[in-house]
């Protein structure tokens, strides 16, 4: 199969203003569900490379990385580490979003007026929308608006898509510097949460203009991509004539599995706020109790908290399964046509490590990307229960 073309676009972090189209080499990307995807790569220094200033072009925390294959953008980050190499210099890029780990809110923003001084929605005021996507707008628009502090992470298509209907008691103190990834990660985790990411890609041309860079933030409510393999289509195989299955490991891991959670919230003493959620169909399958404690100090609703340690469970009773498949990418289904956040049926053939086979629907929860040299690739996706 031919190889695929790859271009590396190095721009302007606040501006987008393109610096430099640099080849890179050792190509590493991942793209993860609610989650940081990641980009390694060394950036070589030639007779070619360097009156393109490289230097310039990757330099750490002021400049982004745009990964287009065969002219349809497939990643995009912000450099933020880079070192020298024999013949180059490496670097490490992380998705978008890793931009608001190290923003925080300096202002008091609340769903209850009776905590803040300006009763006026953000960005105007400190009033948060209730409904969780519309919370999510007013962290990123307040994130936006303080001086030198928006990269053009569009997020009006925030504001203008429906409300989820859940709506969430919170209160992020200014004084308290609350990171404003942590605050939307908190929400996208409570029960009844939603999915969250930046999607990367180019515009349609149009009225003579070319194809723009677009990068904005998406809520997928009540959950990103396709719901079942019925629906999605898709079928990893490791079977048959034609195998989309390279390779697979399929651990078990008992120790993060919990029967019984209880979170912590605000207070001291017996009159911290805590809440429990326990298991029962697995108690009453057989097994024993696992308990873990989560702690969350910033929360000072009980039915906020009563979600939490619900969405807690619920991911501690998954968190036994974490299936990893190498996949190749020009096989059905072909590199492209699935995301994380889809559904697909995975199934293996009798082999030595299973000899009766598998066969599960599993939520692609991670797709990570090698590139080599000649444009080939090396996809590797990682799953977990639907």
């Amino acid at each position: 199969m031919a190889g695929h073309t790859y271009t590396y676009l190095f721009c302007d972090l606040r501006t987008d203003a393109v610096l430099a189209e640099l080849p890179l080499r050792d190509v590493r990307f991942s793209t993860e569900l609610n989650g940081i995807g990641t980009l390694s790569a060394t950036v070589p220094y030639t007779d070619d490379t360097i009156p393109l200033d490289p230097d310039t072009a990757t330099r750490p925390a002021r400049t982004a990385v745009w990964v287009d294959r065969d002219g349809v953008i497939v990643w995009g980050g912000i450099v933020w580490t880079r070192e020298l190499v024999e013949g180059g210099k490496a670097i490490q890029a992380a998705e978008f979003m890793s931009y608001y780990q190290r923003r925080t809110v300096r202002t008091t923003l609340s769903t209850d007026q009776s905590l803040i001084t300006n009763p006026a929605y953000v960005p105007d005021g400190q009033w948060l929308y209730a409904d969780q996507r519309y919370m999510v707008w007013s962290l990123l628009r307040y994130a936006a608006v303080q001086p030198y502090g928006d990269i053009g992470v569009g997020i009006s298509n925030l504001a203008g898509e429906p409300a989820t209907g859940i709506y969430r008691v919170a209160t992020y103190f200014g004084y308290e510097r609350p990171v404003i990834y942590d605050a939307i990660a908190a929400l996208a985790t409570a029960d009844d949460g939603f999915d969250f990411g930046v999607e990367c890609y180019w515009t349609q041309p149009a009225n003579n203009n070319p194809p723009a860079r677009v990068k904005r933030a998406r809520v997928w409510y009540p959950r990103r991509g396709r719901q079942s393999a019925a629906e999605s289509g898709l079928v990893f195989s490791s079977g048959g004539p034609e195998p989309s299955i390279l390779d697979y490991d399929w651990p078990e891991n008992g120790v993060e599995v919990a029967t019984d959670v209880t979170a912590l919230g605000a207070g001291t003493g017996e009159a911290r706020l805590n809440s429990s959620a326990q298991a029962s169909d697995m108690l009453t399958a057989g097994y024993p109790l696992l308990e873990r404690v989560t702690t969350y100090s910033d929360v000072l609703d009980q039915t906020r908290l009563d979600g939490t340690a619900r969405a807690d469970l619920a991911a501690a009773t998954q968190a036994d399964t974490q299936p990893t498949f190498q996949v190749v990418a020009d096989a059905d289904p072909v590199y492209g046509s699935y995301q994380v956040g889809d559904v697909a049926l995975v199934v293996i053939a009798p082999d030595e490590r299973m000899p009766t086979g598998r066969r599960s629907e599993l939520r692609i929860l991670s797709i990570e990307t090698t590139v080599t040299e000649s444009g080939g690739e090396r996809i590797t996706l990682k799953c977990g229960a639907v």
